[in-house]
């Protein structure tokens, strides 16, 4: 046993010399170094000189007995070993020595055999917190590594966030402050379906096995990073989980490949740029997982690989996520040849991938490109396509956009111009449109939908003007206006009418007012009015939204979520408004007698919409076969030219009349 005590320090505390002469070389057996001192005071000047390992005093000793030195060593360390020896037998200066937790009280003279027992506890317990000192270091050393390495984080059992690391806080671009309290799912991507984390917490949390995969994130400033993680549970000494550790290395520049090459081509002044954009990406990313999303990318990779023209020579073909797809390759010069031999493969190409991928696909895909030559080729295409919409087309050559943007200005000061003077002569009107119960096939309500009445009579449809108009002073009062003439419909045809409501206007505190005041005054009618939610991605206040639709659903008004199904539709936060009904996007129902994929997305719709006890409305029913089908897959309510064409009020006055 001596080996385990000759590396402690001792600090020997005796004022009897004979005592000393008699007792420091059986210690010196034990121990290779032996500090004496022959009071109180001087042992507690040597304690914090030496630094010992452990402490013998005697308890009758000068300056300060052992009991009043013992107490001052354990108001600064309450872990050093400290061994009391004592002529006393008395039970007071036993118990107080426990008292003042002593690790052992030996009577003299000595005997070695308790002397060794008392040792060989007291170095056992020395050993064991030596290991478990030096292992906490090397966890810290460890932590350090990987900390340096890698993104770690740590939650309890529920997902909230208990630690993170400063590599967390610099992708997520959040503070350690808004991250710990927060459940995990802060940086959950929305394009990421919940069924992807249901499995994972399937693993973790009912499996109790370490879960390893890609996940994809989003930052703060709303940037999109992946990373490869492994969650492992942490349990007790009961097997029930703890927590949960995740450590994640950040792989976006593996799974994006945009800076790579934006890289390159910022610095070429010969560049030639094509970016195919895949428009219906959106609703495939609703409905399938990542790893179908990323097959379903291959494929299209692998469809304009193989069918781009020779001609075309392009030397760097890369998927940007998202339905975006560059092309780009470097060339000496650019004539307007080349250009030209650029644009027409490129249509071939457009054309060709369309045709391939309704046979490998099962659906067709709507395809935009757009071509940009010169230095920052990329963002001049990228902006191109941003604008695409705004033009009609699907195909663009960037560099002329330019002269394409002049002639969208004059464009719209002239709508401009027509709209004040249709404000100014009352020319703003309501057209209704009859919404019928799928299963008795009668009109139950109408959509009041906006029209500009030119002075030539023309009616012009929302699409030419609304965009426009909502970027100007005049657009509160085309918002009131719909409002008060819906509220005037109901009264004259005593039906239900859906108003249009952009989560926009419900955004803006002068129009949000408005309509409150309106709904206010007509209370007696709130019962038919329903008021149909657009989504709109530049909504800043959800929560406005969400209080405005929970007062005047109070006062009566339904709730219908437009357009369900596209764009950026939040399953779980529309339910946050409690809507009674879900308006399926036409792009849909238009499409669902020869597109398996509409078909699909419409019939899960319509069981989310069962589930939740929602009515679901379909629109642009054009025939009477997309109203069976719809009719069969359980929706509620059709819309569309198979049942009415928008008609003023006047007309519909005069068909109930000769009713």
């Amino acid at each position: 046993m001596h080996y385990q005590t000759k590396d402690l320090k001792l600090l020997y505390v005796e004022n009897s010399e004979q005592t000393r002469k008699e007792t420091i070389p059986i210690l010196n057996k034990f121990f290779n170094k032996v500090i004496v001192a022959g009071d109180g005071e001087e042992a507690l000047l040597l304690y914090k000189k030496e630094n010992p390992d452990l402490i013998i005093t005697d308890i009758s000793i000068p300056l300060l007995s052992g009991i009043d030195f013992t107490k001052e060593i354990r108001k600064k360390d309450k872990d050093i070993p400290i061994i009391i020896l004592s002529a006393h037998t008395d039970t007071e200066y036993l118990i107080e020595s426990i008292k003042i937790g002593i690790d052992g009280y030996i009577f003299k003279p000595i005997n070695l055999n308790q002397l060794e027992e008392t040792l060989k506890k007291i170095t056992e317990r020395l050993s064991l917190k030596r290991e478990l000192e030096n292992n906490i270091n090397l966890l810290k050393q460890y932590q350090e590594a990987v900390d340096r390495l890698f993104i770690v984080t740590k939650t309890d059992p529920r997902g909230i966030i208990t630690y993170v690391n400063q590599k967390f806080c610099d992708i997520s671009k959040y503070s350690k402050q808004e991250l710990i309290g927060k459940p995990h799912n802060i940086v959950r991507h929305p394009d990421v379906p919940k069924t992807f984390f249901k499995n994972m917490w399937k693993v973790i949390k009912e499996e109790k096995r370490t879960w390893k995969g890609i996940v994809k994130n989003r930052a703060k400033d709303r940037s999109t990073y992946y990373v490869d993680t492994v969650i492992t549970p942490i349990f007790d000494k009961n097997g029930e989980i703890k927590e949960y550790i995740s450590i994640r290395k950040d792989i976006t520049q593996i799974m994006n490949p945009r800076k790579k090459l934006e890289n390159i081509l910022v610095s070429k002044n010969n560049s030639i740029v094509a970016i195919i954009n895949i428009d219906n990406f959106k609703y495939i990313e609703k409905i399938y997982d990542i790893k179908t999303i990323q097959d379903i990318e291959n494929k299209i990779l692998s469809l304009i690989t193989k069918n781009i023209p020779e001609k075309c020579s392009f030397n760097e073909i890369v998927n940007f996520g998202d339905g975006e797809f560059v092309l780009a390759k470097d060339i000496k010069q650019i004539n307007n040849r080349i250009i030209k031999m650029t644009i027409n493969n490129l249509r071939d190409l457009q054309e060709k991938i369309q045709k391939a991928s309704s046979e490998m696909l099962d659906y067709e895909l709507d395809i935009s490109v757009s071509i940009a030559y010169g230095k920052n080729a990329y963002k001049i295409a990228k902006y191109a396509l941003t604008q695409m919409d705004k033009i009609n087309t699907d195909f663009i050559m960037a560099n002329e956009l330019e002269t394409k943007i002049k002639e969208e200005a004059e464009k719209n000061l002239r709508i401009l111009k027509l709209i004040k003077s249709s404000i100014e002569k009352n020319r703003i009107m309501l057209y209704f449109q009859p919404i019928v119960s799928n299963k008795s096939g009668k009109i139950i309500k109408y959509e009041s939908l906006i029209r500009l009445i030119k002075e030539n009579g023309e009616v012009v449809s929302p699409s030419y003007f609304i965009d426009l108009a909502k970027k100007t002073k005049y657009y509160p009062h085309i918002t009131s206006s719909v409002v008060e003439q819906a509220i005037e419909a109901i009264k004259l045809l005593n039906k239900e009418i859906s108003i249009n409501l952009s989560m926009i206007d419900i955004e803006k505190d002068n129009i949000r007012s408005q309509i409150i005041s309106l709904i206010e005054k007509n209370k007696s009618l709130t019962d038919k009015i329903t008021f149909e939610i657009l989504e709109d991605e530049n909504i800043k206040d959800f929560k406005v939204v969400e209080n405005f639709l929970k007062y005047v659903k109070k006062l009566g008004v339904k709730i219908a979520i437009d357009d369900f199904g596209s764009g950026y539709s939040n399953f779980e936060r529309l339910l946050n408004y409690y809507p009674d009904m879900l308006k399926i996007d036409g792009s849909l129902v238009k499409n669902i007698q020869n597109n398996r994929f509409s078909l699909n997305l419409i019939e899960t719709i319509v069981l989310f919409a069962k589930r939740q006890r929602l009515k679901t409305i379909a629109e642009f029913v054009e025939n009477r076969n997309i109203y069976e089908i719809l009719s069969k897959l359980g929706v509620d309510y059709s819309q569309g030219f198979y049942f009415g064409k928008p008609e003023p009020i006047e007309n519909l006055l005069k068909k109930y009349h000769k009713e």
